[in-house]
């Protein structure tokens, strides 16, 4: 049952938005659904799902306190990114709903998400550009952060989840892997995934780690180019991927890393920065705990 584990100045934090504070945590940490981690990492994921709240609750109200809120145009560009990013919006809702959320709670959610991100990027925005000194000392210390990504181009078919048989899911996945391998994968993934990449054969085009679900980038980039490798679980269901080109990039010269260097190095300051000033919001705030 949905209940209150936190105030920040009298606005609550309720239970449901901890879970989804933690299961997100669980796939960035763990690569998995939330279930699946040990128990004994629980604690650990909710004390660091609990400060995530109450920062972006305290950022929240200093927008509102500033006569600020994100405006519906971006509220319903930031909504429709994450269902295409869901793959099946019928599974996406019918998820929300087993938290306890339907569709208005989530664009609220949504709401104050963007609210808080344009929030960070007006204090980001202060940030100063780094000296040339500082670039030139961060080329020689760091090589190993300004060589480009790796990018693979993969192709993949989504089985979704079913929460009543998992199993089901994984043996479906396990029938088509058998068939990718001898057919012709693209005609495969245009009858059976359920993504919206199925009308082009699976094709995502090239894509970087942090492109996709953790999980499904560990795959890709340790596949064989041109194999159809396991099933692998996400939050979405299970994924055959199929790695079609890998891209390494060369070592580049401190011009061509310049751009890159001075982003690193004022993501660095700006998140410095977003610490100190949650840190002043919390000195000025009023907050309790109220426990599991």
């Amino acid at each position: 049952m949905e209940h209150t584990v936190a105030t920040v100045n009298g606005s609550p934090i309720d239970s449901n938005a901890l879970n989804a504070a933690m299961q997100s945590l669980a796939q960035e940490q763990f690569h998995g659904p939330l279930a699946e981690v040990p128990a004994a990492a629980h604690d650990e994921l909710r004390t660091m799902a609990l400060e995530r709240l109450l920062a972006r609750e305290l950022m929240f109200q200093a927008a509102l306190a500033e006569g600020f809120v994100a405006d519906d145009e971006a509220v319903e560009e930031e909504s429709a990114r994450i269902l295409r990013m869901m793959g099946n919006p019928a599974d996406f809702w019918k998820r929300l709903a087993e938290r306890g959320m339907d569709q208005a709670a989530f664009l609220r959610m949504v709401r104050k998400d963007v609210t808080v991100d344009c929030m960070s990027a007006r204090k980001l925005a202060e940030v100063p550009e780094p000296c040339e000194e500082e670039i030139r000392h961060f080329f020689s210390a760091h090589p190993e952060k300004l060589r480009g990504h790796e990018r693979v181009r993969v192709s993949h078919i989504l089985v979704p989840l079913d929460p009543d048989d998992p199993q089901k899911a994984l043996d479906h996945a396990l029938a088509l892997k058998l068939r990718a391998e001898q057919d012709d994968f693209a005609a495969i993934a245009r009858a059976h995934s359920v993504c919206a990449s199925a009308p082009g054969g699976g094709d995502l085009g090239f894509i970087r780690r942090g492109d996709v679900d953790p999980s499904f980038a560990d795959a890709a980039f340790s596949q064989v180019v041109d194999e159809v490798g396991p099933p692998v679980r996400t939050p979405y269901g299970y994924h055959l991927i199929k790695v079609a080109e890998r891209d390494i990039p060369a070592p580049p010269t401190l011009e061509e890393a310049r751009g890159k260097i001075i982003a690193f190095l004022k993501r660095a300051q700006g998140s410095q920065l977003l610490q100190q000033w949650v840190a002043q919001l919390r000195s000025k705030a009023k907050i309790v705990i109220t426990g599991h």
